[in-house]
């Protein structure tokens, strides 16, 4: 018996889900829809997933739909905020472009996920606020992450790497446009423009490998799995970065002869960054589809990720050492 059972276009809950991924997008709007209009409820064990290769829309039959009615629960206030969150989440996922094939700085490999997923999850709550006001959903308040791992990780990374020259909201304006495989570039360019800013006049393929070279310390071992750890995972990880991308910085100001060296402390050993297990990253792999390995046409990236839609598991996948919690992956 199929878990899935699509939604008449002309029901209430179609349209209402209509309503609201298009407010989502309007938020923050690029010139990419990826959902064709296609809408399943699912019984399956997630929140809800966007396909990408049929761009087909899945949310779950109880755990979201149920709570889009329109107006706030008076009794179910918590879930119907997880719900909308979710819708939030998959509209952020389905309004970019998953792959950018002539981009020499995309990274393709399953850290593009794990990056996905938490940033993804920044911005829907830095938007939920406004979105469920925008809704008719005004009051609701956001709970816990359902991918605390990633969006811990995406969260501190990014608050280390913003500044005045690209702040936070421009940097998740810009993440929105996508493609998916760039996350880390956008996240470069915003070290560049933050703490490098005399390289912003350099010609383009200096800027392009100087890119290059800030994405390799952003490649944590754990990304892959980030969507199913802890809190406290993704905010070690953040740590371990923010130390790696510190000493690339001052290598690149000393390369570069620019001004103003910052001081930092010394880079984490790699030997300290253990790779999530085999059996943890088959379960994250048996749960998506993911684009086909691409080499990068000039090797500025070593590291190539796959990448496919995030889909957002009501019981993520794990790392032994985590208890589950409910919220992030919406996607």
């Amino acid at each position: 018996m199929s878990l899935d059972q699509r939604v008449p276009p002309d029901s209430f809950v179609y349209g209402e889900v209509v309503r609201l991924y298009r407010i989502a997008q309007s938020l923050r709007p690029t010139a990419i829809d990826r959902w064709t209009g296609e809408l399943y409820a699912t019984r399956a064990d997630t929140w809800g997933g966007l396909h990408p290769k049929t761009g087909v829309f899945k949310l779950s039959a109880d755990r979201v739909l149920p709570y889009l009615t329109g107006a706030v629960s008076p009794t179910e206030r918590r879930r119907q905020a997880q719900a909308l969150a979710t819708v939030l989440h998959e509209a952020t996922h389905g309004a970019m472009l998953l792959d950018a094939p002539t981009e020499p700085n995309a990274v393709r490999t399953m850290h593009s996920y794990g990056l996905t997923e938490g940033f993804a999850e920044v911005r829907a709550f830095a938007d939920f606020e406004l979105f469920v006001r925008r809704a008719g959903y005004g009051g609701l308040t956001l709970g816990d992450p359902q991918y605390p791992g990633a969006y811990a990780a995406a969260r501190d990374l990014m608050a280390h790497i913003t500044g005045p020259s690209c702040p936070q909201n421009t940097l998740i304006d810009k993440v929105c446009q996508g493609p998916g495989v760039m996350h880390f570039d956008q996240f470069a360019h915003a070290v560049v423009a933050n703490q490098l800013n005399e390289l912003t006049h350099r010609d383009r393929p200096t800027q392009q490998a100087v890119r290059a070279q800030l994405i390799e310390p952003m490649l944590h071992n754990y990304w892959p799995t980030l969507p199913g750890a802890s809190a406290a995972t993704g905010q070690m990880v953040a740590r371990e970065i923010r130390s790696d991308l510190d000493a690339k910085v001052d290598e690149l100001r000393r390369h570069y002869r620019l001004t103003v060296p910052r001081q930092v402390g010394g880079p984490s050993p790699a030997s300290e960054r253990r790779p999530a297990s085999s059996a943890a990253r088959q379960d994250t792999l048996d749960g998506l589809r993911f684009l086909a390995s691409q080499p990068s046409p000039t090797g500025a990236i070593t590291h190539r990720p796959q990448l496919g839609q995030g889909t957002r598991h009501a019981t993520p996948t794990v790392n032994p050492h985590t208890r589950p919690s409910h919220t992030p992956l919406r996607d």
